[in-house]
């Protein structure tokens, strides 16, 4: 069976399963329309139970407060301010500058609302299954998986806001619900991880599609563990690097194309990525999918480049102090077409493709975007303004009537022409199919675990340790060998293997995959001065670390303290 089909029940189980369950926040009442004495019964009903918990995510990839914390507070996404559009108050630049504060309807409410609501399907569905009688075969195993993936979202919740309430009772008292210390919260997660692993099923097959299991389970331990001096002041190398062996263990291997990982109906087939969450435009949520790629360009670059309407938003974009991080040498090559000279650009790492710089012209961007890529030509007959003429390819902005040329200068609140709605460059990863869009969303999965990811994690846990250095160079070049297209030229050397260098190829790597903050606190970078576009320095205290719980929830529970420093 292809993965799209799988894809489009699993979707299409939510939504039904949508219909009977309602839950949105920690300590909210759930009724079921439908008995549960009379549901829950045989493996697709309880498939079918499980299924909202696994529709809280698609929240989160897709256009959510999760999304944009981790991203627009990092150095790799910026939303600037083009005239009018995306202005909203300043709550993206307030992102960028570290600025938000409680209240006033920020974005960190609204992660908040995603990552809780989660939790509290995840609470439900497992009350649920403890309380079946006669228990089901599976309930061990549907259990486990509950509680590994009510961790991932409590994972979240404590990356971005630390001092949090940890419930695992559905009917606990709400008012006996409290603020806990980020590093307690971190002890229970691990215990909860590690209980859950034996039961969790090893399965990896299209079966296992959007599902968790042991893998997703190992990840999850992995990136915790990594983390772990931030969130407890002890690091915990020696178990990361044991985390990421049981994912390897797996047998994952990397794609040879890095874009097929993120492509729709070729991602399916990706032996790399460890968990994805699904998406069809349309299906779930209403009208709604993945909004990465239709988020950062514009509409009439997504018409020509991927021939289709109705998408294009010309908003998060990437700056040149990010894009500096990438290898852009590149191979040109002239060619002949209709009495004009075309010239294509291959670039040496695939990865470099991602970002849209420079003029844009009709085709000009193939599949995989890093070759062949169309970079100048004779032809300057422009498209998008007035009568083009026949065979013209040179794309004009359709509103300001400047040449849609994408500039890696920008600023946050003005940008004077050329740069104008054209500031910022657009990130194209998301590669979507012709006429894969509903409106704003596109049908790619997106990747939450990959086996690149797993690498690069297991060489610097190697590194900050100082432990197997051989294997953390093979790590890191598995990585570098793939963006160069299985060149062992750009191969690492051992004096290469620096913790600067690992951050560098992280950035590189993981570009808008929901890292980068969190990367940038671990290696020290988060609180620092950034310039075009300017962010001041953060205070010293490092508070800026963990985003302010929304006052909303404090009003509703004075258990529940502030962060500090808000």
């Amino acid at each position: 069976m292809k993965k799209l089909n799988i894809k489009i029940t699993l979707l299409a189980m939510v939504a039904l399963s949508l219909i009977a369950i309602r839950c949105t926040k920690l300590d909210s009442k759930v009724y079921s329309q439908i008995v549960n004495d009379n549901f829950w019964q045989t493996p697709d009903q309880i498939a079918a139970g499980k299924a909202p918990a696994y529709a809280a995510l698609q929240g989160l990839g897709g256009n959510s407060g999760v999304y944009w914390e981790n991203e627009i507070s990092s150095d790799e996404m910026i939303t600037p301010t083009r005239g009018g559009d995306w202005g909203d108050g300043g709550m993206w630049t307030n992102m960028w500058n570290h600025f938000e504060k409680p209240g006033g309807g920020g974005v960190n409410e609204w992660a908040w609302g995603d990552i809780f609501g989660g939790i509290g399907k995840c609470n439900y569905t497992i009350y649920t299954l403890n309380t079946l009688n006669p228990a089901p075969a599976t309930v061990k195993a549907d259990l486990a998986e509950m509680k590994v993936l009510r961790s991932y979202f409590y994972y979240l919740a404590l990356d971005l806001f630390g001092n949090i309430p940890y419930v695992t009772n559905f009917k606990q008292d709400p008012t006996t619900v409290i603020t806990l210390p980020k590093a307690q919260v971190y002890d229970s997660l691990i215990a909860a991880v590690t209980a859950a692993l034996p039961d969790v099923t090893s399965v990896n097959d299209m079966t296992t599609y959007g599902k968790v299991n042991k893998y997703f389970a190992q990840s999850l331990l992995a990136k915790l563990y990594l983390n772990a001096e931030i969130y407890t002041g002890t690091p915990r190398w020696a178990e990361c690097i044991a985390a990421c062996d049981a994912v390897k263990a797996g047998g994952f291997t990397l794609m040879p194309n890095y874009f097929d990982n993120f492509r729709d109906q070729v991602q399916e087939a990706s032996t790399e990525n460890i968990f994805s969450v699904p998406y069809k435009a349309g299906v779930v949520p209403a009208g709604g999918g993945n909004y990465i790629l239709v988020a950062s360009i514009m509409a009439n670059n997504a018409f020509f480049t991927f021939g289709q309407n109705g998408m294009g938003n010309n908003g998060m974009s990437t700056s040149h102090s990010f894009y500096s991080f990438y290898d852009t040498s590149s191979v040109y090559e002239s060619r002949l077409a209709d009495g004009n000279t075309n010239v294509y650009r291959t670039f040496n790492d695939q990865r470099t493709g991602q970002f849209l710089i420079g003029q844009q012209y009709v085709k000009g961007i193939p599949y995989p975007p890093y070759q062949n890529i169309l970079y100048s030509s004779s032809n300057n007959d422009p498209v998008g303004v007035g009568t083009a003429k026949p065979g013209a390819i040179k794309i004009y902005d359709d509103q300001s009537g400047l040449p849609l040329s994408y500039f890696d200068t920008m600023y946050l609140t003005s940008n004077p022409a050329p740069y104008f709605r054209l500031a910022g460059l657009r990130n194209v990863k998301y590669w979507p199919e012709p006429g894969g869009n509903v409106g704003d969303n596109i049908s790619n999965d997106v990747p939450v675990f990959r086996l690149a990811d797993i690498l690069l994690m297991k060489a610097e846990a190697e590194v900050r340790s100082g432990t197997n250095l051989d294997d953390a160079l093979m790590n890191i070049n598995m990585v570098r060998r793939r963006a160069y297209s299985g060149s062992k030229i750009y191969d690492f050397k051992s004096a290469d293997l620096t913790l600067n260098n690992i951050y560098a190829e992280r950035a590189k790597e993981l570009a808008w995959e929901m890292v980068r903050r969190q990367d940038m606190i671990r290696f020290g970078h988060f609180l620092e001065a950034r310039t075009i576009p300017v962010k001041a320095a953060d205070d010293a205290d490092k508070h800026t670390y963990l985003l302010p719980i929304p006052p909303s929830v404090i009003l509703s529970n004075q258990n529940i303290k502030q962060n500090p420093g808000y």
